[in-house]
């Protein structure tokens, strides 16, 4: 039996390939730190080795060091995942014989190319084009499907929503899918199905807690047509949508009224202590502090305290952060930076956040937003949800849920 080494940080995409080896009966071993991995190298013999550059430059050129000087284990063949690689980087890894260096966000079907290249074994795969994108405020899932249907992305949210209920601890968890851009069809069904299962493949997850933001009448029709699906509702109104969800939350009579407190703050649930929330996400913030040098945040607001909190909140995990007083020190320096992040005020004197929001989306800038500000009128939210923001922050802010908040959005991307 061939056998792989995934040398890996996240969960989802883990659990993902090795679900997908398995089906081919290739089996999948996972390296957990330096010595488990060069070990397991030298031990196994595996024919391939999968690193996601998710990790620090030390480590990488370490392990690869360690395996470039074992007689047994220097000729295995690596494929290497990356997100932003510097070009000195790609000049160091030139020795030690990479087969591949694949970026990220990943294309499924490039990677699988590849596989197939070095084990001989074929697989099958969607290359429908889809976009796709699960991400938490407060315990609603917003999960958003463009493009199209496809069946490696949605076989990923299955793996997604269950790192995102134990990351946010929710108990029971509730979900808004928005796929308002998608024209189905018959031939679709399958896919919907399999979209369906991932959805409710966590046990914690009930029907009555799902929602379907779709203008299309097949899915309308597909998803009332299947008992399997009871409860489930499906409608046209992102703000009906979001006030259905609300609607059990406490005795006001209009859900809107609680809207910043129950969708669009970055506080934790109420049963999280500081403390726990620390211990809850050390890993990943420790995760995201070995790659952080090579992470860059624009910030845009007039308040120079948030500012200044934004950027000692990254200087800890030593994060570049770029500070922009208003829209208009944003545009054009801005367009000219490659950003992994960008943090957004709505309220500025002369060019405000929903200037800045038209003019990002008339550039074509893919990097993720997470608006910032202490307006929680439900008009004003649900115009920055509908415009793409990722997510909504209302001040005054804590360093650790920025952290929290920032890991989320950063691992969104399916």
């Amino acid at each position: 039996m061939k056998q792989v080494l995934l040398i890996d940080e996240s969960s989802v995409f883990r659990d993902y390939i090795r679900n997908k080896l398995d089906s081919k009966r290739v089996s999948t071993e996972i390296g957990v730190g330096m010595l488990d991995s060069l070990s397991k190298m030298r031990s196994l013999m595996p024919d391939l080795v999968i690193i996601d550059y998710n990790t620090s430059k030390e480590f990488l050129f370490d392990l690869l060091d360690g395996k470039k000087q074992d007689p047994n284990a220097k000729d295995i063949p690596v494929v290497m995942l990356e997100q932003k690689m510097e070009p000195n980087d790609v000049a160091r890894l030139a020795p030690y014989g990479i087969k591949k260096i694949l970026p990220k966000p990943l294309k499924i079907d490039q990677l699988f190319q590849v596989i197939t290249s070095i084990l001989r074994v074929e697989f099958d795969i969607d290359t429908t084009p889809c976009i796709l994108e699960a991400r938490v405020n407060d315990n609603i899932i917003f999960v958003e499907i463009a493009q199209g249907l496809n069946r490696e992305k949605i076989d990923l949210l299955k793996y997604r929503m269950r790192e995102l209920i134990g990351l946010y601890n929710l108990s029971f968890p509730k979900i808004l899918v928005m796929m308002t851009d998608l024209s189905l069809s018959f031939i679709d069904g399958p896919n919907l199905e399999l979209l369906m299962g991932s959805l409710l493949a966590d046990a914690s997850i009930r029907n009555k807690n799902v929602k379907l933001l779709t203008l299309d009448s097949f899915a309308r029709e597909f998803i009332a047509g299947n008992p399997e699906y009871a409860d489930i509702q499906v409608v046209t109104d992102l703000s009906k949508a979001i006030d259905s969800l609300l609607k059990d939350v406490g005795t006001a009579d209009d859900a809107s009224t609680v809207i910043s407190e129950r969708i669009l703050t970055a506080g934790s649930p109420a049963n999280i202590t500081g403390g726990s929330l620390e211990m809850r996400f050390k890993s990943e913030i420790e995760s995201l502090r070995s790659v952080a040098r090579d992470i860059r945040i624009a910030v845009i607001d007039d308040d120079v305290v948030i500012r200044n909190v934004l950027h000692k909140t990254f200087q800890t995990i030593h994060a570049n952060v770029d500070q922009y007083e208003s829209g208009e020190a944003f545009f054009p320096k801005g367009l000219s930076v490659t950003y992994d992040l960008i943090f957004l005020d709505l309220m500025m004197p002369g060019m405000n956040g929903f200037d800045v929001l038209k003019k990002v989306k008339e550039a074509e800038i893919q990097t993720p937003i997470i608006v910032l500000s202490a307006i929680s009128q439900r008009e004003a939210v649900l115009k920055v949800l509908s415009s793409g923001v990722k997510s909504y922050m209302i001040k005054p802010l804590k360093p650790e849920l920025i952290l929290k908040k920032s890991i989320e959005v950063l691992q969104a991307s399916l």
